[in-house]
């Protein structure tokens, strides 16, 4: 074996080895010799297997001995170290602490060394020491007492720092910022007032035109009518004049009836009485009345064969006002109520179709019309911008304006309102100065609406204006 094939590792005396070992127990120490010179030395603290060979993983590696790759020279068995010889090695060693040492072919004939498979092994004790020769390479063991452990090192305090010099600075600052703001921020979510609810008077006016947008008038289409139910409406309401209303005594209310059925009879004896009078006047009571002996009524006896037109209609107007007989030859003989009767012929009475009906006509939405007059302007505010931003508001003032037509659907008149323009381009108050229209209510909203708006703002102080709006109805 060349120096050039040192083993790979390598370590010193007294290492981390030496410092595994505890209590009293002896740790077994090996070194490698090479012609005389000591390449590599090691103490295993704890009881593990030792190894040689060509492998860098052996615990002594010689990569041209001639060696397996891997052979475990010192085995572990029970907690103690066996011996494990191959056919090509050679040796000595002390039994039990003997000052002469036997050689392993010696031992091998004693018996010491017994066979195992195709090698041999000798149990070894903390008192055995020899060495174990394969090539020109020797490797000497003992056991030995590990020194003791060298005490941990410690750092003076002057190495070791301060916590102050611990902290990192820069971090803990951007720390510190950052909760302050965030403690800032829930102070002030806690203490700030709830938000109020929003209104209308108290959005902006530049939201006005979406707002309150241009209205346009609703097209009414006429319903076609019918003729059938034209019809069958006349023969009713001719049903109802021709039909002679029935009464009925009123009858004692008990006293232990409920209210609303105690209403119900008041209302019936109410209506019974209201169809009693109107029973004998006019045509009603005509057509109600009878003739002499109660048979038949005046229709009757004035259409009857051979009766005379003085048989009984005379009779059957008494009780009758503004109604009297007429005679042939153009007398009256009596009158009943104030007036006078005269007499006519059939040719004399025209006639047109057979009637009409009157309908109530569908009541139309009324839209409002507004228009302006010149403002009058005491200031050095020229009227054009005032008008303009008037102009730009004006379907405030009409949305005024038709809330109160829908009430009144003849609302007209002036309306002339006097405001004051603040240096800042703000109202700062407003009045109604005239009112034709005779409704309060559009003069106060339109005070409202216009104490919102912004002018541009005047040179040398506030200004008054007066401006007046003209409402008129249009279908």
């Amino acid at each position: 074996m060349s120096p050039a094939a040192t083993p790979a590792r390598r370590s010193s005396p007294g290492g981390g080895a030496g410092r595994r070992a505890g209590g009293g127990a002896k740790i077994l120490r090996a070194c490698v010799v090479y012609q005389g010179r000591v390449l590599d030395e090691r103490r295993f603290g704890s009881r593990e297997s030792v190894t040689v060979g060509s492998s860098a993983s052996s615990s002594f590696s010689f990569p041209q001995s001639g060696l397996p790759r891997r052979h475990e020279l010192f085995g572990v068995q029970g907690g103690k170290y066996e011996l494990n010889l191959s056919s090509g090695m050679g040796g000595e060693v002390s039994i039990d602490g003997a000052a002469t040492p036997v050689t392993i072919p010696d031992l091998k004939a004693q018996g010491v060394v017994k066979k195992r498979g195709s090698g041999f092994f000798l149990p070894l004790t903390d008192k055995h020491r020899g060495k174990v020769t394969f090539g020109d390479v020797t490797l000497i063991f003992q056991f030995v007492t590990p020194p003791p452990a060298p005490p941990e090192p410690k750092m003076p305090a002057s190495a070791r720092g301060s916590l102050l010099q611990s902290v990192d600075w820069p971090f803990a600052g951007c720390i510190g910022f950052a909760t302050l703001l965030v403690g800032m921020f829930v102070t002030y979510c806690y203490l700030a007032p709830p938000p109020t609810e929003l209104t209308l008077d108290s959005i902006d006016d530049r939201w006005a035109e979406i707002i309150v947008p241009e209205r346009k008038p609703a097209e009414i289409k006429p319903k076609p009518k019918s003729k059938k139910k034209d019809d069958s409406k006349k023969k009713d309401d001719l049903k109802s004049k021709t039909a002679a209303p029935k009464e009925r005594a009123p009858e004692p209310e008990p006293a232990d009836e409920p209210q609303d059925e105690v209403a119900k009879k008041k209302r019936a004896v109410k209506t019974a009485k209201i169809r009693k009078e109107i029973s004998n006047k006019g045509i009603l009571a005509i057509l109600g009345t009878k003739g002499v002996g109660g048979a038949g009524g005046v229709v009757a006896d004035v259409f009857s064969e051979g009766g005379g037109i003085t048989d009984d209609l005379d009779s059957a107007f008494e009780g009758i006002g503004g109604v009297g007989t007429a005679q042939p030859g153009g007398a009256r003989t009596s009158t009943r109520g104030g007036g006078s009767g005269k007499s006519t012929t059939i040719g004399a009475v025209g006639t047109k179709g057979g009637g009409t009906v009157k309908t109530k006509k569908k009541k139309e939405r009324r839209v409002g019309k507004i228009s302006t007059g010149a403002p009058e302007v005491d200031g050095s505010l020229d009227a054009g911008k005032i008008a303009r931003v008037v102009r730009k508001r004006i379907r405030m003032v009409q949305d005024c304006y038709e809330r109160e037509l829908k009430r009144d659907p003849n609302l007209q008149g002036k309306i002339e309102i006097e405001f004051v323009i603040g240096e800042d381009g703000k109202i700062e108050e407003a009045s109604v100065l005239s009112n034709t229209t005779g409704s309060s209510a559009v003069g106060s909203c339109i005070v409202g609406r216009i104490k919102r708006w912004r002018f541009p703002k005047p040179d040398g102080g506030s200004v008054p204006v007066v401006y007046p709006f003209i409402f008129t109805p249009s279908s």
